[in-house]
């Protein structure tokens, strides 16, 4: 049974009438919803970067959850990250990374969104060494690379160690880093250092921990670049 026709005129009035505050409503709310996201985005990166360690923990913990949330974009992690690793509080970056592997326990995204930001970082690459006398070996060999392959690399320590290696390896930790590794492992051996690569990402139980494009190398008893042995100026 078809309506009168000043049913079938009124009809899409009466809906029409109805559907525009709605619409009003709904732009509104995600208006509202918007600006406050980039409120709580603004106030964590205030924290974050203050003077005061007690901010800071704050603003950290007020990364996580909008992690957990996902009102993170990952622009802004990896701008974190980078703040972070360049920052005077070296707890900085192990507080800010313990928060991301966290909100990635709730935001399975997260993982993925941590993966691309790390990804467009300097690969960090911690060395290992027998002896004092090949401690400034990493920091010569990384003066005598282009300044774009340099741009790329950062050594955040050198560590001290006792090991039986007999060649001078570089270790990776996650799968997806594989190529990035041979990359490196090709690029030192322009400057002279031969790197055996070695892959951890399923032989040591730490790796999945481990942040990714993050490297290590080990220097052994293999000789080592000419250069290294020369004094740094």
């Amino acid at each position: 049974m078809s309506l009168p026709r000043p049913w079938r005129e009124i009809l899409p009035q009466l809906v029409s009438t109805a559907l525009i505050p709605l619409t009003v409503a709904g732009i509104g709310w995600y208006y509202t919803r918007w600006q406050q996201n980039l409120t709580d985005l603004r106030t964590m990166i205030d924290m974050m970067t203050d003077a005061a360690p007690e901010k800071r923990k704050y603003g950290i913990a007020m990364f996580e959850y909008l992690l957990k949330n996902d009102k993170v974009p990952v622009e802004f992690i990896t701008a974190q990250l980078d703040y972070a690793n360049s920052s005077s509080d070296r707890d900085l970056l192990p507080l800010l990374e313990n928060a991301i592997q966290k909100a990635s326990l709730a935001n399975g995204s997260v993982k993925d969104a941590y993966q691309e930001a790390t990804a467009r970082l300097p690969s960090r690459i911690f060395v290992h060494v027998l002896n004092d006398g090949q401690r400034a070996c990493p920091g010569i060999l990384l003066d005598e690379l282009k300044d774009s392959d340099k741009a790329g690399i950062t050594f955040p320590s050198v560590i001290p160690v006792k090991w039986s290696g007999e060649a001078n390896e570089l270790r990776y930790f996650k799968i997806a880093d594989r190529k990035r590794a041979e990359s490196l492992t090709e690029l030192f051996s322009t400057v002279g250092l031969q790197l055996t690569t070695k892959d951890l990402s399923t032989s040591w139980s730490g790796a999945q921990d481990s942040r990714p494009n993050t490297f290590e190398i080990w220097l052994g008893n293999a000789a080592l670049p000419a250069g290294c042995a020369q004094p740094k100026i």
